[in-house]
């Protein structure tokens, strides 16, 4: 299991695993991957798989397997602890991919609960949207602009260029064509789900809110994992529709 290599790692004398458990939405983003992998979902923030991915963070953090200072780090900032050497292992983002490669370190997906499995990553990036308009006349052009945009061959630019894996499996083969250790990372867009699925739709950034709250929570030592949770999934419920 993860833990027991991150154990043996401690035991050698180095660090850990970093990443990222700040009180904002990447707090959440880099959360949910283990929430999902345990079978958790945002509709319940206290079951029981919810209270057992709060644990196995809290849990880290306690034994010294990942440092505290992970309740305060963004995405940028624990890839910079990562980034001194001294730690096994770092939950990141294709955005890290270049630096990552540079310094000869490896990537796998992030693990699921149950053996063998990888855990689903919240799916991000960039969209295209065309808004309501009174000119209804201006929609032929604005079509045809995110046509444009959205080709294979102009994502395919786009998507190199920001680090990011395309949605459709076109561009994920033409981006697997030029650069094949993008594989694992193709591998997780496979496997990765919406964070307002599940008929979330606006309701998401309030649970997502609590979350971060439940998280920072447990991992100061404030609250336990469960008590965080439950009183997380309390306040959800009586600000959601």
């Amino acid at each position: 299991t993860l833990t027991a290599a991150l154990q043996k790692v401690v035991a050698s004398g180095h660090k850990g695993i970093t990443f990222s458990a700040i009180g904002t939405e990447e707090g959440s983003f880099q959360f949910l991957p283990w929430f999902w992998g345990a079978g958790a979902n945002l509709k319940k923030l206290d079951s029981s798989q919810g209270v057992a991915a709060l644990q196995l963070w809290t849990d880290w953090v306690k034994q010294g397997l990942a440092p505290n200072s992970v309740i305060n780090d963004t995405q940028t900032t624990s890839w910079q602890e990562f980034q001194t050497g001294d730690f096994g292992f770092s939950e990141n983002g294709t955005w890290q991919k270049a630096s990552a490669a540079q310094a000869g370190y490896k990537v796998v997906p992030l693990p699921g609960k149950t053996a063998g499995s990888a855990a689903p990553a919240p799916t991000g990036g960039e969209f295209f949207t065309i808004p309501v308009q009174k000119d209804s006349s201006r929609y032929k052009t604005s079509a045809k602009i995110v046509s444009c945009l959205t080709s294979s061959t102009n994502v395919v630019n786009t998507v190199n260029t920001l680090n990011y894996i395309g949605a459709t499996k076109t561009v994920q083969q033409k981006q697997l064509a030029a650069d094949p250790t993008l594989k694992p990372w193709v591998d997780a867009v496979q496997t990765a789900k919406a964070r307002t699925g599940d008929n979330l739709g606006t309701n998401y950034p309030i649970i997502s809110q609590q979350m971060w709250g439940a998280v920072q929570n447990a991992l100061s030592g404030s609250q336990t994992p469960s008590d965080a949770m439950k009183a997380a999934q309390t306040a959800a419920a009586s600000k959601t529709k």
